[in-house]
């Protein structure tokens, strides 16, 4: 029960700083953060598409996996209520150009990259006992939304996309009704999977 109250703090204080800050270094620093102090209860995913990749990668079962992605959802979506009640009534998770290949593209192409860092630094034997990882996968999200984040919003995680989503569709008046954050959901959730399915076989083909 631990990990996934950790999974659910760790998704929850991610979306916050994402949602208050919306600053690259600040999100990539609180995550480096978070993952040092969730890493030796629940692996520190705070995202489907690092859970996934640990399914896929045996380190853990389905029925885990299914409560992972539950305490990951459950955290963004009281984050965003935060988020909300501390002023930003406008956060949406949305892309940032209508070019919807692009999109894809440079959604896929990071979470790709975010998960085969995380694979390395947290599954790697040649890297076992490592105390970079959280620095390592800290930096990746913020090179990743410095690089693309003009392009597809820089998501790379499903979970954070989920709970501006769910208050969108209930009700667009709570994050802002310009654009719908509903809509994009699905788009990050696709990329999301396929950014980690091959980084997840990828790995297991290189190291295996």
């Amino acid at each position: 029960m631990n990990k996934y109250i950790i999974e659910f703090l760790g998704t929850l204080f991610l979306v916050l700083i994402i949602g208050l800050s919306q600053n690259p270094i600040a999100i990539g620093l609180g995550l480096a953060v978070l993952v040092y102090m969730g890493a030796h209860i629940s692996g520190a995913h705070y995202n489907p598409a690092v859970s996934l990749s640990m399914l896929i990668n045996k380190q853990i079962q389905l029925k885990e996996f299914s409560f992972y992605v539950a305490s990951q959802l459950l955290g963004s979506v009281v984050a965003t209520y935060l988020v909300v009640l501390l002023g930003n009534d406008d956060f949406n998770v949305v892309s940032n150009t209508s070019d919807i290949s692009s999109f894809f593209f440079a959604e896929i192409l990071f979470t790709f990259l975010l998960v085969f860092v995380i694979l390395n630094v947290a599954l790697n034997k040649n890297l076992k006992g490592n105390q970079f990882y959280g620095l390592a996968i800290g930096l990746t999200v913020t090179a990743g939304a410095f690089s693309v984040g003009d392009i597809s919003g820089a998501v790379f995680n499903p979970a954070v996309s989920f709970g501006p989503s769910f208050f969108s569709f209930i009700d667009p008046q709570v994050v802002g009704n310009d654009i719908s954050s509903s809509d994009f959901f699905l788009y990050y959730l696709i990329s999301g999977i396929i950014g980690s399915v091959v980084a997840s076989y990828l790995y297991k083909k290189v190291y295996s």
